[in-house]
């Protein structure tokens, strides 16, 4: 139990159950008595190593709610770029997200979750100065990681370019923006921005954007959620 590394622990029935139908588990902890019909049908079809703990032991190895199960996966694999761009010709005007900076691995989850939910052929990430793909990542998308391919490159501007050369038009978002983000009809391939949770997107993003929108706010506290946002801006431009 000592040696367990918390970056490849997951933990939690839907994180867990969907990582053993992508096949990227190790091995599993289940505590005693443990009833889920699925899971049990899913570890026995996969013939993963299981021990048996007490809640206790799993309450000592999770940080958090693990409802009697935890699992140690492989590393996740992240996407090339020019896979993303290809996948996406299938699809009618494809939604790409790029995150500039995104530092907490609760919202990178909920955000991979939103794509999974919109039906985005991908997430762009830096290499650099963003949280990386983990186990809390894992566990706050529900399982939405093993379905939303992830890209992480050297250079966010210089993937812009890529992207604009393969048709995308680039959609900023930024609490300075004059344009209304409902105001745009996004009839086009669209690569959505989302900036750091403090500083939001780069000058230098924004500056090779086509558009730059905002979310208007009426209430008192002025500033959304990375990944609360994410869902607004998405759900308009699906729809």
């Amino acid at each position: 139990m000592k040696n367990i590394q918390k970056d490849n622990l997951i933990f939690g029935r839907n994180p867990v159950k969907e990582a053993i139908k992508h096949n990227s588990v190790i091995s599993l902890f289940l505590v005693e008595g443990f009833r889920d019909s699925e899971i049990l049908n899913l570890i026995r079809l996969s013939s993963l190593q299981t021990k048996i703990v007490s809640n206790n032991e799993l309450n000592q190895m999770c940080q958090g709610v693990h409802q009697g199960i935890a699992a140690i996966i492989k590393p996740y694999q992240t996407h090339s770029l020019e896979e993303i761009i290809f996948k996406s010709k299938k699809e009618k005007n494809p939604i790409i997200v790029m995150l500039d900076g995104i530092n907490d691995p609760h919202n990178f989850g909920a955000i991979l979750r939103c794509c999974d939910i919109f039906g985005v052929v991908g997430v762009v990430i830096a290499k650099h100065n963003q949280v990386p793909l983990n186990a809390t990542v894992a566990k706050t998308s529900a399982g939405a990681i093993n379905y939303v391919p992830v890209i992480s490159v050297a250079n966010l501007n210089n993937a812009i370019k890529a992207l604009k050369d393969a048709g995308f038009w680039i959609v900023a978002s930024s609490g300075d923006a004059e344009t209304n983000y409902q105001d745009l009809k996004y009839d086009f391939p669209t690569v959505l921005v989302i900036g750091n949770e403090g500083s939001g997107v780069s000058s230098l993003v924004l500056k090779n954007s086509d558009y730059v929108v905002k979310i208007p706010m009426y209430g008192k506290v002025n500033s959304l959620n990375a990944s609360v946002a994410t869902g607004v801006l998405l759900s308009r431009i699906k729809n």
